[in-house]
């Protein structure tokens, strides 16, 4: 096992005693140079999770499925998301299976309630999962080869044999463990300067622009209400690019300062990783409001304490 020293980044304060702590990592990296890192994590990689899936869109170029299906924006920037899963995501992802002539039966991802129950109609299906739209482009890519559609997860699949070559190609690594993600589909672990190298040589090349500019230009499809990637999206206002992850993952790229922000919390909680990520954007200069809350309050709406970052870029 590997030695890490996560960073106590995040506490809460009642009546002047600590009440909870978050640990985790920050790293802030500017062409392929760490700028600043908090926390020690001795070169131990980490389960990518959800950040894997633009990685994964980049397929769409080598067989050029953009232009043969036709997809929309919309449709690209959602094979990349972590969606609600509302009706407005789930009619995309309905539409992209009609593109390629198939049907929510084939989707492999489990039945999920969506992540916001704004327009929930009580029934749990695949298409609501909040992987539903990178499962459809697998589904694509596999129509298009002529691949087997059943077994598309399986690691031995030859999709996954291509997902897997394309993380080491961009990430400059040798090898990577592999696990199964949430949704039943291969998860590859980094440690991560590979990650931060991966991405730079995704945004850094000029053939998947398609893919960054689809996100930035669609952030509620490709996330959704409270949801981080779509919030950080829509306060950088067209420079920032986001993607979070289940595990505690956040992916920020600043595209004027071609300069990359990583948030790994040692916790999967939600609100902690929003709390850190936008104070480092806000201390970084890359957004202009902070919006994380700094009180809490209890049922009742009474004031109860504060958060208090521990970590400062300044």
């Amino acid at each position: 096992m590997f030695e890490i020293k996560p960073f106590r980044l995040l506490y809460s304060v009642r009546a002047k005693v600590i009440d909870e702590e978050y640990f985790g990592f920050i790293f802030h990296y500017n062409g392929n140079c760490l700028v600043k890192k908090i926390g020690q994590d001795n070169c131990t990689p980490f389960y990518l999770r959800s950040l894997s899936k633009p990685i994964q869109a980049t397929l769409m170029v080598d067989f050029n499925l953009a232009e043969y299906f036709k997809f929309t924006q919309e449709e690209i920037a959602l094979v990349c998301a972590s969606h609600a899963g509302t009706k407005a995501h789930t009619d995309v992802v309905c539409s992209i299976l009609n593109k390629i002539g198939l049907n929510e039966t084939f989707l492999l991802c489990p039945p999920a309630a969506p992540l916001d129950l704004t327009d929930y109609d009580g029934v749990k299906r695949p298409i609501k999962h909040n992987c539903s739209g990178k499962h459809a482009l697998m589904l694509a890519i596999c129509k298009y080869n002529n691949w087997s559609l059943c077994d598309y997860t399986d690691i031995l699949h030859p999709l996954q044999k291509l997902i897997y070559k394309r993380h080491l190609e961009l990430s400059g690594s040798d090898s990577a463990e592999i696990s199964l993600d949430g949704c039943g589909a291969p998860v590859f672990a980094l440690k991560i300067n590979e990650i931060a190298n991966m991405f730079f040589n995704f945004f850094c090349n000029d053939k998947y622009d398609f893919i960054v500019r689809a996100i930035i230009n669609n952030p509620y499809i490709f996330g959704g209400n409270d949801r981080l990637d779509t919030e950080i999206i829509a306060l950088g206002r067209k420079k920032l690019f986001a993607k979070v992850g289940a595990g505690g993952f956040v992916l920020v790229y600043n595209t004027e300062k071609k300069e990359i922000l990583i948030v790994k919390m040692s916790q999967n909680n939600n609100l902690p990783r929003r709390i850190v990520a936008l104070n480092a954007l806000f201390e970084l200069g890359w957004i202009d409001i902070n919006p994380a809350p700094k009180v809490f309050c209890n049922d009742l709406g009474d004031f109860v304490g504060n958060y208090v970052c521990s970590f400062s870029f300044l």
